[in-house]
């Protein structure tokens, strides 16, 4: 028989996540927010490109939100089952880390008025530092 502590505890975090949840819908009228990116904030509005209409439609974000969700669930699986190792799951992390951290530099310049050259100097730096950093952690971690 399960412990009435444990019951009245997931009964009161039950209500609890009921309540934020009641909370935020109330809170302030969500469903007339329509995000606007700082060209359209200022005086001369520039044209977005396709990837950057891509990157603001709600669908977009809803499909890539739902596929890192089953490639983790997918990846937990298999780590479960022992299909792959600890240290796999580790470098894969650190890839997808690394990945978002270069890309993110790119399109951040990009979106900033640099041009791609300007932006592909900065991702090859934060290549580059990614790099020290992992030399660093191995002589660090093997001394």
């Amino acid at each position: 028989m399960a412990n009435t502590t444990y019951l009245v505890s997931m009964v009161s975090m039950g209500l609890l996540g009921v309540g934020v949840v009641l909370f935020v819908l109330r809170s302030r009228p969500w469903r007339h927010y329509v995000p606007r990116t700082a060209y359209d904030l200022a005086a001369g509005e520039r044209p977005t490109s396709g990837l950057a209409g891509l990157a603001g439609r709600t669908g977009t974000w809803t499909v890539a939100y739902v596929a890192l969700v089953l490639g983790f669930m997918f990846g937990a699986m298999a780590y479960a089952g022992g299909m792959i190792t600890g240290p796999l799951v580790i470098g894969a992390v650190v890839a997808l880390v690394a990945s978002f951290l270069v890309a993110g530099v790119y399109f951040a310049m990009r979106d900033n008025g640099r041009p791609s050259a300007q932006a592909a100097a900065g991702s090859a730096v934060a290549t580059g530092l990614l790099a020290v950093l992992a030399i660093t952690v191995v002589l660090v971690t093997t001394g």
